[in-house]
Parts: C-alpha cells; sequence; structure tokens
C-alpha cells in the first residue's frame, strides 16, 4: 500500500507540475502583442497543445506505472523504485523546460511564416493595384520594423498596450484636426458645390481609405474608428453647410407689421412731404431712437400698386449712401413706412447762400455717384433726384482744416423704377429743372439720373439752375432747346476739372453722357479728395473694430439672422459711423461692394499678410451673408461692432418677437424656417432643429427666451 500511495502522489504532483509548465506556457503566449496573434494561428496552437499534452502524459504514466508483481515484493525493493522515480521527475523537468523553448520558438516561427505568407500576399496585391515602389519600400520597412520590435513587445506587453492607446488617440486627433482643416480651407468652394448639388444625400459619402492601409489589424481597427468619425462629421459639415447657404437677404429684415403703429411709435412734427405722403419725425418706444415715419392715405385716385412699388424697392436696398427702412404698416387708409432719421436736413437749404468749397462738394457728390452706381448696378432708376431727395444725416469738422463736411442719403424713391438693360423707359416722370431731355422725349435709361445730379452741381457751384424759365413750360422748352451757361463767371472760378465733370455731365447725348461709375472715377474727385472723410480716423481707434472682425464667427444662422436683425435696426451711433470710414476707407472702387481683393488689401494694413491669406476665405463665408459675392455694409458693420452693444435684454426681446410670429413666447423649427422664407426646404429644416434639439430643456421642440439668449450669448465667447 504505501508503494502505491507514494507512486500515485509523485505521478500526481509530476502531473501538476507539468500542467503549471503549460499554463506558462499558454500565459506567455497569451501576453504576446495582439497585433501578431491571429485567430487561426490560436486554434492551431491549441491542438498542438493538446496533443504534446497527451503525449507527455501517456508517456509519464507508463513509465511510472507499477507491475503487478511488484506489489507483492517486500519493502527492500520501494528503495530502488523511489530512486527510479526521482529520476523520472528530473528527467520530465527537464523535458518540460525543452518543451516549453520548443513551444516559444515553435509560436514565433509560425507567426513568423504567416507574417511572411501576408506579406508577399499583401505585396502582390500592392503590385497589381498600385505598382509603384514608394509603397513596396514603405511594407518592407514596416515588416522589419515589426520584426525587430518582436522582442521588446514580448517582454513589455503592457508598455505597448498604453503606446497602442495613446497611437489611438494621437491618429484621430490628427483625422480631427485634418478635417476641421478641410473644413475652413475653403468654405466658400463646399458652398459652391452645395449650391450644384442642393439634394446630394450626404449620409451615402464614401470615404476612401485605400491609402496609407496598414498591415496589422489594430492599425486596420484605428481606420475603422476614424473613418466612423469622419463620415459623420462631414454630414454635420454638410448640414451647416445647408444651413450657411440660405442668404440672409435684405428683404428678411424689413417686415410688414401687424397692428397700430402707435403701439411702438410715438408721431412728433412733420418734417417734409414726399411725392405721395407726409413725413414725421416719431420715437421708436422699444429702442428709444428717432425715426422718420412717412404716411401716406389710400386716396381713391391713387394707384397703390406705386406705393408697394416703393416699399419692394427699399426693401432690397442695402447702401449707406440710401436711406434704410425698417418695417412698414398697412391700415384700411394709409400705408406707414418707417424709415431711417436724418437730422440735419435737407441739402437744398446749402444752394443759396453757400460757402462750401469745392473740396467740400467732392465729398458730398462722391456720396451720391457712390449711391447711383450701386442703385444702377441694381437695375434700379431713382427717376427723381433733386437737393429736396438728398438729406445730411450727419456733419464732421476736420481737425486739420477745421472745414464742416456732411454725410448723405438719398430718399423718396416713390417714382423709382427697376428697369431692363437694353431697353428704354417712355414714362415721363421727374421735376422740372432736373428731368433730363430724354425723359421728355420719352426715350430714356439710367444716365437720367446722372443728368439730375450735373444739374445739383451746377447749382451749387453757381447758385442758379442751369435751365431756367418763368414756369414749369419754360423750364421744359429751355431744357430741350437750349445748352447750359457755360460763361457764368462764378462757373469760371470753378477748377478746370469740376468744370469737364459739368459738361460730361450735361451733355443731352446720352452715349457721351457719363454714368455714375464713370463720374465716381473723374479727376475732380481725386484732386479734391473726395474720398477725404472715408480715412479720418486714428488706427488706436479702429484696432478693436479689426479684431472684432477677426474673430467674428457664428455656430449657427438663427444667431446670423438675429445679428443682422439687431445691426439693421440700430440706431446710428458714434462706433457706427467708425466703422463707416473702415468699410469706405477699405473700398477703394466707391460702391460699397467690398470685394475679396480688396478686403485682403486693407486688411494687410493691420494684420500680419500670412495670417490674412490664411483666414480671408472663411472670414468672406462668415461676412457674406446673402451669398452675393460681395460684402455690403451692413454685413460688415455686423461683424465689426461690440456685440455687447446689441445683445442687451432688451434688443434680444425685441428679436425674440420678430422670430415669435404667432406670439407663443416659444420658437420652433417651423416658425424659425418661416422667418427665412425658404419655404419647403428640409436640409435647412433639419439643421435649424439640431441647433434647437440642443438648446431644448423640456424636449418639447421648441425655446424660450431664456434659451434663445443663450444661444444668442454664445457669439461673444
Amino acid at each position: 500500500m504505501g508503494v502505491f500511495c507514494l507512486q500515485c502522489q509523485s505521478s500526481i504532483k509530476i502531473k501538476d507540475d507539468i500542467e503549471e509548465s503549460i499554463n506558462q506556457t499558454n500565459n506567455n503566449r497569451i501576453n504576446f502583442p495582439k497585433q501578431y496573434v491571429d485567430i487561426n494561428t490560436l486554434e492551431q496552437n491549441k491542438k498542438i497543445e493538446k496533443e504534446k499534452e497527451e503525449e507527455t502524459n501517456t508517456k509519464i504514466h507508463d513509465d511510472d506505472k507499477p507491475d503487478k508483481d511488484s506489489s507483492n515484493n517486500n519493502n527492500s525493493k520501494e528503495d530502488n523504485h523511489l530512486n527510479k522515480l526521482t529520476k523520472s521527475k528530473s528527467t520530465y523537468e527537464k523535458s518540460n523546460k525543452k518543451l516549453e523553448d520548443k513551444f516559444k520558438n515553435d509560436l514565433i516561427e509560425e507567426n513568423n511564416e504567416e507574417k511572411m505568407e501576408q506579406k508577399e500576399k499583401n505585396e502582390k496585391k500592392s503590385d497589381e493595384k498600385i505598382g509603384e515602389e514608394s509603397e513596396e519600400s514603405k511594407e518592407s520597412e514596416e515588416s522589419k520594423n515589426e520584426s525587430e520590435e518582436e522582442k521588446d513587445k514580448m517582454d513589455e506587453p503592457e508598455e505597448k498596450n498604453e503606446k497602442e492607446k495613446k497611437e489611438d488617440k494621437e491618429y484621430q486627433s490628427s483625422q480631427r484636426k485634418k478635417r476641421l482643416s478641410k473644413t475652413v480651407r475653403n468654405p466658400l468652394e463646399l458652398l459652391k458645390q452645395l449650391k450644384e448639388k442642393p439634394n446630394l444625400d450626404y449620409k451615402k459619402i464614401e470615404i476612401d481609405i485605400s491609402k496609407n492601409k496598414g498591415k496589422n489589424p489594430v492599425y486596420q481597427r484605428r481606420k475603422r474608428k476614424s473613418t466612423t468619425l469622419f463620415e459623420n462629421s462631414r454630414i454635420l459639415n454638410q448640414l451647416f453647410l445647408a444651413e450657411m447657404s440660405i442668404p440672409i437677404s435684405h428683404e428678411l429684415l424689413v417686415r410688414q407689421i401687424k397692428g397700430n403703429p402707435s403701439d411702438r411709435y410715438i408721431r412728433g412734427k412733420k418734417i417734409g412731404k414726399g411725392t405721395f405722403g407726409t413725413v414725421y419725425e416719431s420715437k421708436n418706444i422699444i429702442f428709444n431712437k428717432t425715426v422718420a415715419m412717412k404716411i401716406i392715405p389710400k386716396d381713391y385716385h391713387m394707384n397703390i400698386s406705386l406705393i408697394k412699388n416703393e416699399i419692394d424697392i427699399l426693401r432690397k436696398l442695402s447702401h449707406p449712401n440710401i436711406v434704410r427702412i425698417y418695417e412698414f404698416y398697412e391700415s384700411n387708409n394709409c400705408f406707414y413706412l418707417i424709415n431711417e432719421f436724418c437730422p440735419n436736413g435737407e441739402l437744398y437749404a446749402y444752394i443759396n447762400n453757400s460757402k462750401l468749397d469745392e473740396e467740400q462738394l467732392s465729398v458730398i457728390f462722391y456720396q451720391v455717384f457712390s449711391g447711383l452706381k450701386y442703385l444702377h448696378e441694381n437695375n434700379i432708376l431713382h427717376r427723381d433726384l433733386k437737393p429736396e431727395n438728398i438729406l445730411i444725416s450727419k456733419k464732421e469738422i476736420d481737425l486739420l482744416d477745421d472745414k464742416e463736411y456732411f454725410w448723405i442719403q438719398i430718399i423718396d424713391f416713390g417714382t423709382a423704377k427697376i428697369f431692363e438693360n437694353d431697353k428704354n423707359e417712355n414714362l415721363v416722370v421727374g421735376s422740372p429743372y432736373y428731368i433730363a431731355p430724354e425723359v421728355l422725349n420719352k426715350d430714356y435709361n439710367e444716365k437720367c439720373d446722372t443728368w439730375s445730379v450735373g444739374v445739383i452741381l451746377y447749382m451749387f457751384l453757381t447758385g442758379r439752375p442751369p435751365f431756367n424759365g418763368a414756369d414749369s413750360e419754360e423750364i421744359v422748352n429751355s431744357i430741350n432747346t437750349k445748352n447750359y451757361d457755360e460763361s457764368n463767371p462764378k462757373l469760371q472760378s470753378r477748377s478746370e476739372e469740376v468744370r469737364d465733370l459739368i459738361k460730361h455731365l450735361l451733355e443731352k447725348d446720352t452715349n457721351k453722357r457719363l454714368s455714375a461709375k464713370e463720374a465716381l472715377n473723374h479727376e475732380w474727385f481725386k484732386k479734391f479728395n473726395g474720398r477725404k472723410l472715408f480715412g479720418n480716423f486714428q488706427s488706436k481707434d479702429i484696432q478693436p473694430y479689426i479684431d472684432n472682425l477677426f474673430n467674428y464667427t457664428f455656430n449657427s444662422k438663427i444667431q446670423q439672422l438675429v445679428i443682422a436683425f439687431l445691426v439693421h435696426n440700430l440706431p446710428p451711433t458714434e462706433s457706427s459711423y467708425n466703422i463707416l470710414k473702415l468699410f469706405r476707407y477699405f473700398n477703394k472702387s466707391g460702391d460699397c461692394k467690398l470685394t475679396k481683393e480688396e478686403l485682403i488689401n486693407g486688411l494687410y494694413k493691420y494684420r500680419d499678410k500670412e495670417e490674412v491669406d490664411e483666414k480671408v476665405d472663411n472670414l468672406i463665408f462668415m461676412l457674406d451673408g446673402d451669398n452675393n459675392g460681395y460684402i455690403e455694409y451692413e454685413e460688415f458693420l455686423r461683424a465689426c461692432i461690440d456685440k455687447k452693444e446689441i445683445l442687451t435684454d432688451e434688443y434680444l426681446k425685441y428679436a425674440f418677437k420678430f422670430l415669435d410670429k404667432d406670439n407663443q413666447n416659444l420658437l420652433s423649427a417651423e416658425q424659425i424656417n418661416s422667418a427665412f422664407l425658404v419655404g419647403n426646404n428640409k436640409l435647412f429644416e433639419a439643421a435649424i432643429t439640431k441647433v434647437i434639439n440642443e438648446l431644448d430643456g423640456n424636449e418639447d421642440g421648441k425655446i424660450n427666451f431664456k434659451e434663445f439668449k443663450q444661444l444668442m450669448l454664445k457669439t461673444m465667447n
């Protein structure tokens, strides 16, 4: 019994030692770096382990199995058996070590063989598909690096796992940076693509990951993860571009208001009379600003379409020398037009006893021609230009010469008309003294306006009209049959340049008459510095506006619309005039359409050239709210103005009511969609819904004023 028990115990112990050695071997094998382990390799190695384990176990039991006769032997044979047993144990331990070493070597060789086979296959595929030697060299370098790092990875598996995680994070961050750089690199091109393919399904965007394919499974997993992130970000990016592609036109900002104008305005004194109505100085209760309220009665003999024509034209215009319309009302008896107020009266008051010299006059008429150029390029005829329809919005004294200069605005578009190119008009419209001869002959184009400006300039230079008469009939006859008096002594005392300008403006042949664009480039404005006011600032005073311009951004079209609405309704301030000077200083063409080239050249004087070149495309993308390819004054003002001036509770409540058409004190995606007048644009509505869902605290699909304010204040960060 003692011999049998001793044998069983020893055999069990030896078996445990073998199992422990096998487990150790398995552990070592499991701890190999993951990228060198393949599923097929693991299954094959398990089979080998089982076969070798069975062989060793059977061998041990065969060698240590006691004979039937030995159980009947005496105790003297126990010592011999113990000696044999200890010898067999030592041999088994040695065999175990050999087995471990052999197993490790076999495993490494198998892995290397599989890797070599895989490399050969991949090299063949790459040769067939690409046939480029550069990629083959990269693959060979990768394989060498893998084989050289194999031992280090076997010894330090945990550290390698940490490195893999770190590399994974670095790779994802690099991909994210690449994605962002592509988003900002040239957004105008992306927007162009979006306009060309408005119905593009962005969920089916295919990302090409054939370049830089890795050979190990870990790298492939990284590529798959980053591809998913990149594809999702591309979808979000395209949604953002779809949202930005909806233009914020000037018409969006000028709306018909329901109700009585007395709810918002207090009417004051009468300040003028237009073609169809009377103008009153009034006070806006909400903004506490002075406005001009033009009241046009609906008389039975009046053509209402003419009134609506004036409203429609004013809603389309955005120029600092053309009066702004804020909103309008319509009742059963009247139309109410709420316009910008010019506190310094009409230009007509300065004709008689005028002490304005040519430098002061050049500043005034440069602005007049700038407004005309803008009108004509937008196919709009004014047809009733006269000193009474040119108002002085601001007076400014130059500290160097102690002269007073005027900022002006063109008003009264009651007789204005949208014209077609290469098609003349035939309706006789205008005022005596200022009407062009071709209008009287019922065959005219936009140059009838430049004739009127020539008459006004002549009156400022001489104190009298170029064509005079006792009544309207005589005046009209004089315009048709006579030429202006070039020998007038007061005219002769003026500069040669201004006399040449008058000559080419009061030219009866319209083919020889100057256009507004040509007049802006006349030598008179260059000699007497018609752009004098535009550069009249200190660099330190406008530096904050340059900083605001460079930092201007928004994350939602809602933010852009609200800022545009508030800036449009903002009463003129000292800061807005400084920004206007900066804008006009950049705009060398004088048409108040700031181009990319003009913006770049202007910013070079205040910022580093490389910084400007890097940011200019994204800056134009943010500035050009109506997507017309150039930057208008109000768009420029939105970026430069200090947002603290306009994002007050009082102004934000006014903007919230502007969007809340149903007066529910809540905003939904449908309401905002209707505010943009875009119709059934599902892509845009999806983008707006995304913004609302991010703010919607109670998940009812709507945002209240508090959440709306939270969205708007993000533009200040």
